[in-house]
């Protein structure tokens, strides 16, 4: 009998494990939600930190704006990665995800506001573009909510798979 129980539960672990593998290893990986609100919060610093260091590089559009385009797909597929997880949440949840993430994103500083501002206003004539691209960095964040890529960007988000 203790055999046959032992038999069960190998079986058991077995089928957990393969379901896990097959839905890319969520069962396997509950991301607590203030944990995954304050790494959507620090990616925003991290990236907000590298458009500051990008703009005090050079005055120049021309050398800034490869800069911005690289840094906002790199952000773009790290925050989709991780709305991904957040979109596993339930609804209380990402509440309490966005709140972690918006408490971190409150420390970006003053500094790299102002530098950032000031590359955006000087590049708005002569780079419309760019000027743009600094706009939506400033709410690259909706790329880890869904609800509000599908509803402020469809075309973005039908172009990401997120449905």
């Amino acid at each position: 009998m203790a055999r046959a129980w032992a038999l069960c539960w190998v079986a058991l672990c077995v089928v957990l494990s393969v379901g896990a593998c097959r839905s890319g290893g969520a069962a396997a990986e509950k991301r607590k939600p203030d944990d995954l609100g304050a790494e959507i919060g620090q990616a925003y610093l991290t990236m907000m930190d590298e458009v500051g260091a990008a703009v005090a590089t050079s005055s120049d559009p021309a050398t800034i704006h490869p800069l911005i385009d690289q840094l906002k797909a790199k952000y773009v597929n790290t925050l989709v990665e991780l709305g991904r997880q957040r979109e596993a949440l339930a609804p209380n949840d990402r509440e309490k995800c966005d709140s972690a993430s918006m408490s971190l994103m409150r420390q970006v500083s003053d500094e790299t506001l102002q530098a950032i501002d000031a590359a955006a206003t000087a590049c708005k004539e002569s780079d419309a573009e760019l000027a743009k691209h600094f706009v939506e960095l400033e709410r690259i964040t909706r790329y880890a909510n869904f609800d509000q890529l599908r509803t402020q960007l469809p075309d973005e988000a039908a172009r990401l798979g997120i449905k």
